[in-house]
């Protein structure tokens, strides 16, 4: 699965061929986007997924704080 969606993607999302009406009904819809030098928006999949209502899965890390540490840096 591709990081960004592609230009068939971002014209059935937004209903629009040219990439000024795609960015302004990005815009006016509130997704994020960059625009890339051609000129397209360029949309992240992993943020369409969530305001869809999408489930977005990601590994993060299950780590214990260092709470010695933090008492060193606070008490001196």
């Amino acid at each position: 699965m591709l990081m960004f969606l592609s230009r068939d993607e971002i014209k059935e999302l937004t209903g629009y061929t040219y990439k000024a009406h795609q960015k302004q009904w990005l815009i006016e819809s509130g997704y994020k986007f960059s625009v890339r030098c051609d000129g397209f928006p360029c949309v992240l999949r992993s943020h369409v997924e969530r305001v869809l209502g999408g489930v977005v899965t990601q590994t993060v890390k299950n780590e214990t704080p260092d709470f010695e540490a933090l008492r060193k840096i606070v008490n001196g």
